[in-house]
């Protein structure tokens, strides 16, 4: 019979450990809060909005459980201990603790195996690799950006030499702008222009460490949409009212403002005054005029804007203001899973017009302002979409498809004239990769050699 005391006593249990945990959690995202400058608003109102969006997350749900569980398996062990001490301590390790973890990894292994069981004998080139100390300075050439963007670069500079090996010669930093929801104008970031203020430190680090390698840099903030239920991201964010439209832009305002005086001070090449903003853009067209005017009074480097391929990007209300058209390149390049390179190039070649007309337009140079493919085998039929945290671990690998979808871009649209170059998405500076993931990073995977060899197209005959 089931032990009603007992069951009552053990939810008892649970409940205290979970909640526990819980006020843990909320009292280190509140320290958080207050030993860091979020920008306007209080700590408090900060604090309540960070612990919402954390309740979205079902692996939060998960997480919190781990401390009580380890309690259980702590208590069973030392139960096991009392008993029958060394002997019934080293039984019940092996039973609650190996043989689980065995069984855990085994599995692991299983789903890796079929995962990765794509046959794809790539030959690395270390013919193409820049072994010199420094960037070739190509982009004096053929006047095309060879960028990438860099997130959590390390102290050293293990991964700028890597890339700097690998043709690239800019980097993209990307400033996150937290926004809890679609319609509310408050929006917040971690800056301010004072070497206090660990943000502002670590940009200036960052472009030491990138002046030793001879690297641009473009600075590319982005929104960063914390409530996404019911499928809205940033191109969706619209304000209730005209009240807070005027609260929104002056927020977004100062804050670009901010970024290209730092810009300005540090001396970084190009600065994109947004990303992906659709719906503030075409219907507020006027306050961006009016911010590109300021920005351009404080910062005197070169100006682009990074919109989403779709349709919008031949509606976008002003082009002619900026230096470059900058594109979100996620354009579909493939109809099916594992395409051969002639259907990828066919499908590159399909959005050709589009990217001429604008370019013949308004006389201005297209930059990529991003692209990136993930390595699965579906990459390039929808390549904005990410990997969610379930597939992240049992979709197939795809490290073909995704090389085979960069030469076909090099294949194509690099050799075009009015192409002014690509910031690739993405590179996390977190130590090597071994490549066997199927994320859209290109540390340890042919992608990255395939990139580094069409980085050369264009100068070496």
């Amino acid at each position: 019979m089931v032990n009603k005391k007992g069951v009552v006593k053990e939810l008892k249990t649970l409940g205290l450990w979970y909640a526990a945990t819980v006020v843990l959690i909320l009292l280190g995202l509140y320290l958080l809060v207050i030993f860091n400058d979020f920008g306007n608003g209080s700590d408090f109102s900060l604090w309540l909005q960070l612990s919402a969006a954390l309740t979205r997350f079902t692996a939060a749900y998960f997480l919190a459980l781990l401390p009580y569980l380890a309690f259980v398996l702590a208590r069973s062990l030392t139960r096991d201990y009392k008993r029958k001490r060394l002997p019934g301590l080293i039984k019940g390790v092996g039973l609650k603790l190996i043989t689980p973890t065995l069984i855990i990894w085994g599995t692991l292994q299983l789903i890796d195996g079929y995962r990765l069981n794509e046959s794809f004998d790539y030959q690395w080139d270390h013919t193409i690799e820049n072994q010199t100390g420094t960037s070739r300075n190509l982009h004096l050439i053929d006047q095309k950006q060879r960028g990438i963007h860099v997130f959590d670069l390390l102290q050293d500079s293990l991964d700028l030499e890597i890339l700097k090996t690998n043709n690239f010669e800019w980097i993209t930093l990307v400033p996150y702008i937290s926004q809890e929801e679609y319609d509310q104008p408050t929006i917040r970031v971690n800056f301010q222009r004072n070497d206090s203020i660990p943000h502002f430190r670590n940009l200036r680090r960052i472009k030491k460490l990138a002046d030793q390698y001879q690297f641009k840099i473009m600075l590319k903030p982005h929104i960063w949409l914390s409530n996404t239920s019911g499928g809205v991201w940033r191109s969706n964010i619209e304000m209730k009212s005209e009240e807070d439209w005027k609260k929104w832009f002056t927020s977004y305002e100062n804050l670009m403002l901010a970024y290209a005086r730092m810009a300005e001070e540090l001396g970084i090449e190009l600065f994109c005054i947004g990303t992906e903003l659709k719906t503030p853009v075409m219907q507020k067209p006027e306050r961006w005029r009016l911010l590109i005017r300021k920005v351009r009074s404080v910062y005197s480097g070169k100006l682009t804007y990074g919109a989403n391929w779709d349709a919008s990007l031949e509606d976008f209300p002003f082009w002619d203001e900026l230096d470059f058209i900058g594109v979100q390149a996620y354009f579909p390049i493939a109809k099916r899973r594992y395409p051969k390179l002639k259907e990828l190039e066919k499908g590159w070649r399909s959005h050709f017009q589009k990217l001429a007309d604008l370019h013949e337009r308004f006389d201005k140079p297209i930059l990529f302002t991003e692209l990136g493919y993930k390595s699965t085998p579906n990459a390039g039929i929808a390549p904005w979409e990410w990997n969610n945290f379930q597939n992240r671990f049992y979709r197939k690998i795809s490290k073909k498809t995704q090389a085979l979808c960069y030469q076909s871009f090099f294949n194509t649209v690099w050799k075009e004239k009015w192409f002014a170059g690509v910031h690739v998405w993405q590179w996390q500076s977190r130590g090597t990769s071994d490549g066997n993931n199927n994320s859209f990073g290109i540390q340890g995977k042919p992608a990255l050699n395939m990139i580094a060899r069409g980085f050369l197209q264009s100068v070496v005959k």
